[in-house]
């Protein structure tokens, strides 16, 4: 299983913090086993970070990596 942290309206649609996964080879197949799950996630724009970093691509998950999906934001 892998543990996915949520932040911002994302974890409020969900209704809690984080989600656990069964693991994913890459963040695309990862990316829509969790929108096959939470459809109400389908609705809103995210960012999906891994290890603390920002992914573009689809690269290769692997155990215990950090997985996070961030909401848009804006600074000031």
């Amino acid at each position: 299983m892998m543990k996915v942290l949520l932040f911002g309206v994302l974890a409020d649609v969900v209704g809690k913090s984080f989600i656990e996964m069964e693991e994913a080879i890459d963040v695309e197949t990862m990316r829509k086993n969790i929108l096959s799950k939470y459809s109400l996630l389908n609705n809103h724009n995210f960012i999906i970070a891994v290890n603390k970093e920002k992914v573009e691509t689809n690269i290769s998950l692997n155990s215990g990596d950090e997985i996070a999906l961030l909401p848009p934001f804006a600074g000031g």
